[in-house]
C-alpha cells in the first residue's frame, strides 16, 4: 500500500468536490520551482539547440554533391518526415538532370552522419 494518498489533478478535485456538494478549491495553483540551468539544458536537448543537424551537413557538403555546376541553381531547402529532402531548383533542365541522377545523389547524401533515413529527393521551383 503506498505511503501517500494518490493526487489527482485540481479539475477532478474540484469536479469530486462538486458531486459530494463540498466548496471547490479555487486557489491558486502553486508550481514547484526548478533550476534555471536544468530547465535550460532540457530545451537546448529537446529543440537541439547549439547541435549540429543533418541539414547543416547537407548544405556543408552540398557542392560535392551535386557537383559545382549544379550547385548555383539548386539549394536543399528542408527534410519533411526525416525522409524527403525538399531541393529547390531554378533551372528546369538542372531539375531534370537532378532527377535523372537521383539514385546517385541519394547514395552521397546517406554517406553523411545520420542521413540513412533519407530515401526520396523531391524537387520543387526556386
Amino acid at each position: 500500500m503506498p505511503d501517500k494518498p494518490y493526487k489527482f489533478s485540481r479539475k477532478t478535485e474540484n469536479l469530486i468536490a462538486n458531486l459530494r456538494g463540498v466548496p471547490e478549491d479555487h486557489s491558486p495553483i502553486t508550481r514547484e520551482t526548478r533550476d534555471l540551468n536544468s530547465v535550460l539544458d532540457r530545451l537546448l536537448n529537446r529543440y537541439k539547440i547549439g547541435q549540429d543537424s543533418l541539414e547543416d551537413r547537407i548544405r556543408e557538403s552540398w557542392t560535392s554533391i551535386v557537383g559545382e555546376a549544379n550547385a548555383r541553381y539548386c539549394t536543399p531547402k528542408k527534410i519533411e518526415r526525416e525522409r524527403t529532402l525538399i531541393i529547390a531548383v531554378s533551372n528546369p533542365i538542372i531539375r531534370q538532370e537532378l532527377q535523372f541522377n537521383q539514385a546517385i545523389l541519394l547514395k552521397k547524401l546517406k554517406a553523411l552522419k545520420g542521413a540513412a533515413k533519407l530515401n526520396r529527393l523531391t524537387f520543387i521551383a526556386g
